[in-house]
């Protein structure tokens, strides 16, 4: 759910708690369209989410990281 100070969360932390009241929703049987809504989410957001929580449940709903290669910057680099 989205508070205009960010509830005091992260960006992080907001979508870990959107994708988590996602899957309760999902669970009790809630169509993505509602979530969506409920969350002020895009409708698109939900249903991908549906879909991959439908694959692996709430597990595969957790963050993977940052998208793409890791940095081959080294520390040193910066000076």
């Amino acid at each position: 759910m989205r508070y205009p100070d960010g509830g005091g969360l992260t960006a992080v932390e907001r979508a870990r708690r959107e994708r988590s009241e996602a899957a309760e929703m999902f669970a009790v049987g809630v169509a993505p369209s509602q979530v969506a809504r409920s969350l002020r989410v895009s409708r698109k957001s939900a249903y991908a989410w549906r879909a991959v929580w439908c694959e692996g449940g709430m597990e595969a709903l957790r963050s993977k990281g940052p998208p793409g290669a890791a940095s081959r910057m080294r520390p040193g680099w910066r000076e």
